[in-house]
């Protein structure tokens, strides 16, 4: 009798799904908009489009209209604001638009984008003024000193982002003020600008590091190190060799941690890259 009654009871629902002209699917844990859309045989744009949704984030259980008729269609967003983790190409899957095309729209030279950029999906928005965005991410972006910098180690493979993070020894979510860059015991660690150092020693969390002012406001930090070559009050130059990179401090193997800060706020350093 339960067989029979669960059977009607689905009849049923797809009856009425089909009298409302749509095709639904409920988020499982897993799901992202990407793997619904290749399911169902549908662009990620129009699982948006039909269910209003300004960015691919969805949540575990909300119920998506795959197909039919959404009640207020939607067109593709005009920008997204990058999140960590997030890259061009995943922007390119997620909003049915090439690689290509978002870096034309943005006037961009590569495929680098950092954290907080705001970058615009259609033609039609991509040379608008934003009086609202965020200037002082702006502001430090042209800012002449950081277009200066160089990347303070010959590898750019990037292991952990700038912004909020499980942090990959407490397990919290923590605020991860710089990034992580990929690289051996004893790496040599290039100073990206000129200044002064105003630490070099022990700090905690950190391990061995080196903090280097180069004025306007700005500073560096090197952490995780394994020798620091440079002491305080020590003036170094673009390109001089500061430290070697290590394991020292809250670090799960060898690699650099690397900070930009303004007026002490941290900023994300892939914007020099």
């Amino acid at each position: 009798m339960n067989i029979y009654k669960k059977l009607l009871i689905s009849a049923f629902s797809v009856i009425i799904m089909g009298c409302s002209g749509g095709k639904y699917h409920k988020v499982k844990k897993g799901d992202t908009l990407y793997s619904i859309a290749v399911k169902n045989k549908v662009s990620v744009t129009d699982i948006m489009s039909l269910n209003n949704l300004n960015t691919p984030h969805i949540n575990t259980g909300t119920k998506l209209l795959i197909k039919g008729e959404a009640e207020n269609p939607k067109v593709r967003p005009s920008y997204h604001v990058i999140k960590p983790g997030e890259t061009l190409y995943r922007l390119s899957v997620w909003y049915d638009v090439s690689v290509e095309e978002l870096r034309t729209y943005n006037n961009l030279s590569d495929n680098r984008i950092y954290v907080g950029q705001k970058i615009y999906l259609n033609s039609k928005y991509s040379k608008e003024k934003d009086h609202h965005s965020n200037s002082s991410t702006k502001n430090l972006y042209i800012s002449p000193t950081l277009k200066s910098f160089k990347w303070p180690i010959k590898t750019k493979e990037i292991t952990s982002n700038f912004g909020t993070r499980i942090h990959p020894i407490t397990g919290r979510k923590t605020s991860h003020e710089g990034v992580d860059l990929k690289s051996k015991m004893n790496t040599p660690v290039y100073a990206p600008y000129s200044g002064v150092v105003t630490y070099s020693g022990w700090m905690r969390g950190y391990g061995k590091i080196v903090i280097i002012s180069h004025g306007n406001g700005y500073e560096s930090r090197y952490a995780h190190l394994n020798r620091w070559l440079v002491k305080k009050g020590q003036k170094v130059s673009k390109g001089q060799i500061i430290a070697k990179t290590g394991n020292t401090g809250l670090s799960t193997g060898p690699h650099l941690h690397y900070e930009i800060r303004k007026n002490n706020k941290p900023v994300d350093p892939t914007i020099t890259m």
